[in-house]
């Protein structure tokens, strides 16, 4: 049992590295993307279907609270995927798309984290968002998934170049701690927090 638990260490700081390696230039575009939504007053939507909707709830939090150190809140929300029975079940996949075009504005962002690139709900809510002239920020799995032939030259995606979900899920949440740390040092640069 424990060599497993190992090849999982190494299997995650493998991805990790490969994920580095890749994206370092999106992520750098995606969060000078959202900085610059923010300090023309524009607000950044997040959303996420199954397991990956916590994490665009966490990577609102951050956003609207704070990650390391104390800074004014910065304008964000969670979308909801729970309809709790008060949307009809024709209605459910259009549940995020509805938020988007009642929420949404021109300039604004819409994150959106993947973990299949082929969920319905999500890709309805880029085609609203996009109607909308907002700008997505998707982050997307290792396939050529649907959604990933909406994004245009304005848009970014982080495409993760792992195809376990696990090792996928746990590079989400790294790329959007990046992506908050590199948004807090732009706009809060006396805040940096020294590396322990």
């Amino acid at each position: 049992m424990q060599e497993h638990i190992r090849q999982l260490f190494s299997e995650n700081i493998q991805t990790m590295i490969a994920t580095g390696e890749a994206l370092a230039g999106p992520i750098e575009t995606a969060a000078l993307t959202i900085v610059h939504a923010l300090i023309n007053d524009r607000k950044v939507l997040c959303a996420g279907e199954g397991a990956a909707n916590a994490l665009s709830g966490h990577f609102a939090r951050l956003l609207l609270d704070q990650f390391e150190t104390e800074r004014p809140c910065l304008p964000a929300c969670a979308l909801s995927n729970d309809s709790c029975g008060l949307v009809h079940l024709s209605q459910q996949q259009d549940f995020l798309a509805r938020q988007v075009r009642a929420l949404g504005q021109e300039g604004d962002i819409l994150l959106v984290l993947s973990l299949s690139g082929d969920e319905n709900s999500l890709i309805r809510a880029v085609e609203a968002a996009l109607t909308k002239d907002m700008t997505v920020i998707a982050l997307t799995v290792d396939n050529n998934g649907e959604l990933s032939g909406l994004l245009g030259n304005s848009d970014v995606e982080l495409r993760v170049p792992a195809h376990r979900p696990a090792r996928v899920y746990e590079c989400y949440a790294f790329l959007l701690h990046c992506v908050v740390e590199l948004i807090d040092n732009t706009l809060f640069p006396q805040q940096d927090v020294d590396p322990i």
